[in-house]
């Protein structure tokens, strides 16, 4: 196969065989130019566009392009270089060609997609991070990317646990988090549901603390009860707006040559304790965010169907916001040839033209934009997502509509989230296989699933299942804790009961007599 360099004017010639043509494209990412645009004719002279490439070398800086260095004709790039296609959609249309082609062809650029061994001699280069991985994480290239090459499923199923051992304050705590591929309705969003003063948010500050690989007891499983590999997720979505959480988000990590991504969404911030961004802050994230989602590929008609999910909230459809997309495109054409997309005037002239939109909308409806831009900008496959309490913001309609139009997304991008709540419509929107029922007693925590199946059912009805334990607990729990404290073992206990006890009653009482004798072994010594 031979491969020909084309300036950005030249012509792709009209016949052709086994040739591979790769034109300059004048795109930079940070001042790094690295794209070409690539097609190319079989060996049946059948010509097939593949899309965009970006090739680089190491050493790399940004005062030298790519094309500046290529031959105009070669067989193979050396060992220098490596190369990525620029979105999903290049290695679609790679299936085009047959296997033996796609693979001599893209073994001839050096890929990563083919070869991922070459990944470990480039993690250190600036070019590699900032130009090539722009737009996807290392997850996604070994994933996602390798999977379509090679015709397989774009989605994958999750099973991992969150575990807490016990400490001096809370009693520990396991939960398990599936998703399955192509079940109705879709598994990719998951609840821990409890009354105020239950733990949620703590449990969602340590699963944050255990991914960025900070000092915390909790810590992720797979499926075989081992920790996970550090690039099971490969990017981590923190979403707050509360104004209470006593949590200070770490500085978000954007690289992921550097592992596991992690980008905070929220009120607070960053690395200040106590400090809350003001209103034009939060309005210059959001449009940051639309930019990023506008000039990414893919990611146009990802925001727009979210928008229109959100639209069945009548209030929310009023403000036509689909038309911040059409802004963008007549602002792109007005500066073409003098400014991109991530230039400073380029957000300043949108900012402006963008602005009487944002300026109309409540604060819950800013929170959802805000919200649901920036996790279209940020999530793709494998992202873990964690969201707290957002019904604070939001009233149920809207609410209704954010958790499905979340749902999509995470289903579109191969990604998982975990909402701690204390709304049942949260609930209304999921199966029970993917929520938690979490109840504190004392020091002890004690997780269930719901009897019933939430998915569509009454919000009185699932009130009345999560909650209700709020009534009993006068009842039953007092006669299981009166039974803990005169010794008795967990089997002694049961026994006493003739069997006669409930799935969470036996919860219960498995973590009351857990919690005694952890804390008689500490007394003891």
């Amino acid at each position: 196969m031979e491969f020909k360099v084309l300036t950005v004017d030249a012509t792709v010639p009209q016949l052709g065989r086994n040739t591979v043509y790769l034109k300059k494209d004048n795109w930079n990412d940070y001042s790094y130019v690295t794209m070409f645009d690539m097609s190319l004719h079989d060996a049946n002279g059948n010509y097939v566009i593949v899309g965009s490439i970006k090739i680089a070398f190491k050493g790399q800086t940004t005062s030298v392009s790519t094309f500046s260095t290529l031959d105009k004709s070669f067989t193979e790039l050396d060992k220098r270089y490596f190369s990525l296609g620029n979105s999903v959609d290049f290695y679609k249309a790679m299936t085009k060609l047959n296997r033996d082609t796609r693979r001599t062809v893209l073994t001839a650029l050096r890929d990563i997609v083919v070869q991922p061994e070459i990944i470990q001699e480039i993690t250190g280069e600036d070019v590699f991070g900032t130009s090539l991985l722009r737009y996807h994480s290392l997850s996604v290239v070994k994933g996602q990317f390798a999977r379509i090459l090679w015709g397989k499923a774009e989605l994958t199923e999750y099973a991992f646990q969150y575990r807490r051992p016990e400490d001096s304050d809370v009693g520990s705590i396991t939960m398990s988090f599936d998703v399955s591929v192509d079940v109705k309705p879709n598994t990719n969003v998951h609840a821990i549901i409890g009354r105020n003063g239950v733990g949620k948010t703590t449990l969602l500050n340590g699963m944050i603390e255990s991914v960025n690989n900070k000092k915390n007891q909790g810590f992720f499983l797979d499926k075989s009860g081992s920790p996970i590999a550090s690039d099971y997720f490969s990017s981590l979505v923190s979403v707050s707006f509360s104004v209470f959480d006593p949590f200070t988000p770490p500085a978000d990590q954007p690289d992921p040559a550097k592992g596991t991504c992690y980008f905070y969404v929220g009120l607070k911030k960053v690395g200040i304790d106590d400090s809350l961004k003001t209103l034009q802050e939060l309005r210059g994230d959001c449009i940051k965010s639309l930019v990023a989602c506008f000039g990414a590929p893919g990611k146009v008609d990802s925001w727009l169907k979210a928008i229109e999910k959100l639209g069945s909230d009548e209030n929310f459809s009023r403000m036509g916001l689909h038309q911040l997309e059409s802004v963008f495109r007549a602002i792109k054409e007005e500066l073409s040839g003098t400014s991109q997309a991530d230039s400073q005037i380029f957000y300043d002239n949108y900012y402006r033209k963008a602005l009487p939109y944002l300026e109309k909308m409540s604060s819950g409806h800013s929170v959802v934009l805000l919200t649901i831009t920036r996790l279209v900008a940020l999530v793709e496959e494998k992202t873990l997502v964690l969201l707290d309490e957002p019904e604070s913001h939001l009233h149920p309609p809207l609410l209704s509509a954010f958790v499905r139009a979340l749902a999509d997304l995470l289903h579109d991008r191969n990604g998982v989230a975990i909402i701690a709540t204390h709304s049942p419509v949260v609930l209304q929107e999921i199966p029970k296989s993917c929520a938690w029922v979490i109840n504190r007693v004392g020091k002890a925590s004690v997780t269930i699933r719901p009897k019933i199946e939430t998915f569509g059912e009454n919000v009185g009805v699932i009130t009345s299942e999560v909650f209700n334990l709020e009534v009993d607990r006068s009842g039953f729990h007092d006669l299981l804790a009166a039974s803990v404290r005169s010794g008795k073992k967990y089997e002694e206990i049961i026994s006493e009961y003739s069997g006669q006890l409930g799935l969470e009653g036996r919860a219960l009482l498995r973590s009351l007599v857990e919690t005694r004798d952890q804390e008689r072994a500490h007394d003891a010594s």
